[in-house]
C-alpha cells in the first residue's frame, strides 16, 4: 500500500470518528435539552399558580383585619388554605412554603389531628427529622447523576416541608392561630439552628459534587501544529477554570452569605412590621395601621421580600439542580444577588422608618 493512499485512510478513519463523536455529543444535548424541556413544562403550571395565590392573598389582605390578636379574619378559610393564620409573616414568606409546604403541613395536621395524637413528638424533633432530612441531601447530591440530582431536590423538599410542620405544631399547642414566630421561646432558636445546620450540610454537599464535576486539572486537546508537517497533532494544555477549587470555594461562601444575609434582615423586618402593624394600640391607630399594611408601597415590599429571603434562595437553587445548572446559578448570583439585597434591604428600612412616622 503506497504511503499517499494509507494517508487518506488515517484521514478517513479520524473523520468518520470525529462525526461519531460529534454524533454523540449531540444526541446527549438534545436528551438534555428534551430533559429541560419537560422540567420548564411542568413549572409552568406551579408559576401560574404562585401568581394566582398572589393576587387572592393581595386582595385578602385589602379585605381582613389584622391587627390585635388572633382575629378571626386570620383563621382558616377552608381545609387546604395558604391564607390559614394569615399574618405579615405569612404574607412574606417564599411561595413554595406560603403556597405548598405550609397548606400540606395544616392539612396533614387536620386529617391526622398530629399535634394531638403524638403528642410525644415535639417541634424540636420535627426540627430533627429535617435537618436529617437535609443530611440525607448532602450525600445524594454528591452522585454525579441526574437522577441521584433530582432525589437530593426532594429530600430538600421534604426538610422544608418539616420545617413548615415543626412551626404549625408549635403554633397549634400554644392555642395560635396566626402564623408567627415565638420569638421568646427555645424552640425559635432550635428551629433557626436546624434551619442553618440543614442549609450548610446541603452546600458541604454540592462542594463535594462540583469539587469531582467541575476540572480541577488542566484539558489536552489535540491541534494542528504549523512547525511539523501536514497532518501531525501534538497535545496542547489549557485551564478551564483558573483555580478551580479556590472557584468553588468562593462561588458556595458567597452564595451561603446571601443567604445568611437575607436571613436575618428578613427575619428583622417580619418582627418590626409585626410590632408596627399588627400590635393592637387604640381603635383610632388601628386604622392607620390597616391603610399601612394594605398600601400598594407595602405590599410591593413584602412581594420582593417573598423573592429573596433565604427559603427562597434555596428554593431557585434546588430548581437549578433539578435542570442540571447548579454552577451556572451560583455563578450568575454570586454578585447579582448582593446588588438586589443591597437594593431591597434600602427601600425597606426607607419605608420602615415612614410608616413608623406616620403611626407615631
Amino acid at each position: 500500500m503506497s504511503p499517499t493512499k494509507a494517508g487518506a485512510e488515517k484521514r478517513v478513519a479520524a473523520f468518520r470518528k470525529r462525526c461519531r463523536k460529534w454524533l454523540g455529543r449531540s444526541v446527549r444535548k438534545m436528551s438534555a435539552l428534551q430533559e429541560h424541556r419537560v422540567a420548564w413544562l411542568a413549572a409552568l403550571p406551579l408559576l401560574v399558580y404562585f401568581l394566582w395565590m398572589d393576587v387572592a392573598l393581595y386582595y385578602r389582605v385589602q379585605s381582613v383585619h389584622l391587627v390585635g390578636g388572633d382575629h378571626p379574619a386570620a383563621a382558616a378559610a377552608g381545609l387546604f388554605s395558604p391564607f390559614t393564620g394569615l399574618s405579615v409573616k405569612l404574607i412574606m414568606m417564599d411561595h413554595v412554603n406560603n403556597y405548598v409546604h405550609s397548606p400540606l403541613a395544616d392539612l396533614f395536621n387536620q386529617v391526622t389531628r398530629f399535634s394531638e395524637v403524638f403528642y410525644f413528638i415535639t417541634p424540636n424533633l420535627i426540627s430533627l427529622a429535617g435537618v436529617l432530612s437535609a443530611l440525607a441531601a448532602a450525600k445524594v447530591v454528591t452522585v454525579d447523576t441526574m437522577a441521584m440530582q433530582r432525589c437530593a431536590v426532594l429530600l430538600m423538599s421534604l426538610r422544608a416541608w418539616f420545617d413548615a410542620l415543626d412551626g404549625l405544631v408549635a403554633r397549634a399547642r400554644m392555642g395560635l392561630i396566626r402564623h408567627m414566630s415565638i420569638r421568646e421561646t427555645s424552640g425559635y432558636l432550635v428551629d433557626g439552628i436546624a434551619d442553618t445546620i440543614g442549609f450548610t450540610l446541603f452546600l458541604v454537599g454540592c462542594f463535594f459534587y462540583l469539587r469531582r464535576k467541575l476540572p480541577v486539572t488542566k484539558h489536552y486537546l489535540p491541534i494542528a501544529d504549523p512547525g511539523t508537517e501536514k497532518g501531525t497533532t501534538v497535545l496542547s494544555t489549557f485551564p478551564v477554570i483558573p483555580n478551580p477549587m479556590k472557584r468553588i470555594i468562593v462561588v458556595l461562601l458567597c452564595f451561603g452569605l446571601q443567604m445568611a444575609v437575607s436571613c436575618l434582615f428578613w427575619d428583622r423586618y417580619i418582627n418590626a412590621y409585626h410590632i408596627l402593624l399588627e400590635t393592637a394600640t387604640s381603635p383610632a391607630k388601628e386604622e392607620a395601621q390597616s391603610q399601612v399594611l394594605r398600601s400598594s408601597m407595602m405590599w410591593i415590599i413584602m412581594w420582593f421580600w417573598k423573592l429573596c429571603n433565604a427559603h427562597a434562595l434555596m428554593q431557585m437553587f434546588l430548581f437549578a439542580i433539578f435542570i442540571g445548572r447548579m454552577w451556572e446559578f451560583l455563578v450568575w448570583i454570586q454578585y447579582v444577588g448582593y446588588v438586589v439585597l443591597g437594593i431591597l434591604i434600602t427601600f425597606t428600612e426607607v419605608h420602615l422608618n415612614t410608616a413608623r412616622t406616620y403611626l407615631t
